[in-house]
């Protein structure tokens, strides 16, 4: 290599800190690629005396683009960009053209070149100089953007994944999609269940696949520590998750609905074996996080409203299916076991022993959510409330049993309401108070069963589950 006049010096630290004055700008006004080197290529040009200059390279969408400016003799400088000929050649129109790839930390960004007049192969060293320069100061540029387009890109791809409307697929395809991008020895998502309180269901990854589930092949030592921590694993300040996978170098992420503790959705960890994770990952994970926690907040809102009429177990039914509103829950005549609930002289209990409205609607609370419960432990569906009277349906949503076992459970539900009123809400002392006074033999219910052609689905404009 030629030894480097003062002259040369000085030439090419003027070049690199037009080009990094150029490029600053272009930041600055947060300008597209096309009108970065719309800005550079000229200037450029201008001071190198190049009458040609290309850089092919991937695109703000991610697409390989040939970006030009000057005279190429009728030639699209992108083919003179492409295989592996770097350096400086003499071109058969007799121009020079030096040429190589832009790389960051042997990450290749693309390739660049420039176009001389006439004969330049004997200034082939300064010529291959000045190119490396201007390419030193795009590498980072160029790399810094697709980075981002990476990330943009990814997100997609994540947030394609998530509208699955059955969760658990949709979150299984997500993590693969990372897991394609990055090196994620183990992954895990636990999250608390929007409808029963306190319970917590996992998804746990090795290299983006599933290996373990709550609702599959389950891990024995977490189902420990959720036993034992309950809620608490999936707060900010909890350790515990750290400790039951001995993993020291693990990262967690709390997947918030709103501010504080209290609001936290569920969490994410993930382990790299000992490696660390580079700052690319960690970014990552945030988008992720941030995605997943939009994604939790609309699934537990579709829960909590399947759960005004479902049993846990039938809402875990349907929404393995993307298409249990149309299949299951729209509106059909089915030969449905139909129960009505109503407690025995409520108005009197009202009157003489509840008697203001909080102390009522408490009562009715109590009574009303374990009369709901039994009617879910039978199969079946909680329909409505008229006053203290409780409406229960048996055959929906899958209609898979006959007409008669669903009349059967319907009376098996109906025979325990009455024992759970008689036995434990008689035993409330204002009603244990009121039966001593009246000489009742205790809090009683009505029930009335029917089996019946019934048209019941999805009605009305807050799309509640009816008959």
């Amino acid at each position: 290599m030629d030894d480097l006049t003062l002259e040369e010096l000085k030439y090419l630290r003027e070049l690199t800190r037009t080009v990094d004055d150029l490029l600053e700008e272009s930041l600055k006004h947060r300008e597209s690629l096309e009108k970065t080197f719309a800005r550079l290529f000229p200037q450029v040009m201008h001071f190198t005396g190049a009458r040609g200059m290309a850089v092919t390279t991937l695109d703000e969408e991610l697409v390989s683009t040939t970006f030009s400016h000057g005279e190429f003799d009728g030639v699209f400088p992108g083919t003179m960009l492409t295989g592996s000929r770097w350096g400086v050649r003499k071109l058969e129109s007799g121009h020079t053209f030096v040429s190589q790839q832009l790389d960051v930390v042997g990450m290749v960004v693309g390739s660049i070149g420039m176009l001389f007049e006439g004969d330049r192969t004997g200034d082939a060293a300064k010529l291959a100089r000045t190119l490396e320069n201007v390419a030193e100061e795009l590498d980072t540029v160029l790399a810094s953007i697709q980075t981002a387009a990476e990330k943009h890109q990814l997100l997609v791809t994540i947030n394609t994944y998530l509208s699955n409307r059955v969760f658990e697929v949709g979150m299984d395809g997500a993590v693969r999609a990372l897991c394609e991008k990055v090196k994620l020895p183990g992954f895990l998502l636990l999250y608390r269940d929007a409808v029963e309180s306190g319970a917590l269901h996992y998804r746990m990854y090795k290299y983006g696949q599933l290996e373990h589930a709550s609702n599959g092949r389950r891990f024995s030592t977490l189902d420990d520590a959720i036993r034992s921590y309950g809620p608490n694993l999936v707060t900010p300040n909890d350790k515990h998750l750290t400790d039951v996978l001995g993993e020291r170098k693990a990262v967690e992420t709390v997947l918030i609905s709103g501010v504080g503790d209290a609001h936290a959705l569920g969490k994410i960890m993930v382990w790299s074996g000992g490696d660390g994770f580079s700052a690319y990952t960690i970014d990552l994970l945030r988008l992720l996080a941030s995605t997943l926690s939009q994604r939790l907040i609309d699934y537990n809102r579709e829960r909590i409203h399947l759960s005004q009429f479902f049993s846990s177990e039938a809402i875990d039914e349907l929404i393995k299916d993307p298409d249990y509103d149309r299949r299951y829950l729209s509106a059909r005549a089915e030969q449905v076991g139909i129960v009505f609930a109503d407690i025995n002289g409520f108005t009197r209990i009202c009157e003489q022993v509840l008697e203001r409205p909080e102390r009522i609607g408490k009562f009715v609370d109590d009574w009303s959510a374990e009369a709901v419960r039994i009617l879910h432990r039978h199969g079946g569906v909680f329909d409505k409330m008229v006053g203290d009277c409780v409406i229960g349906l048996f055959g929906p949503p899958f209609f898979k049993d006959a007409p008669g076992v669903r009349a059967v459970n319907a009376i098996k539900a109906s025979l325990e309401i009455q024992a759970f009123t008689r036995d434990t809400m008689s035993a409330h002392p204002e009603i244990s108070r009121l039966s001593e006074i009246l000489k009742m033999p205790g809090l009683g219910v009505a029930i009335g069963v029917n089996l019946a052609l019934s048209y019941c689905g999805l009605f009305g404009p807050n799309r509640n589950y009816t008959s």
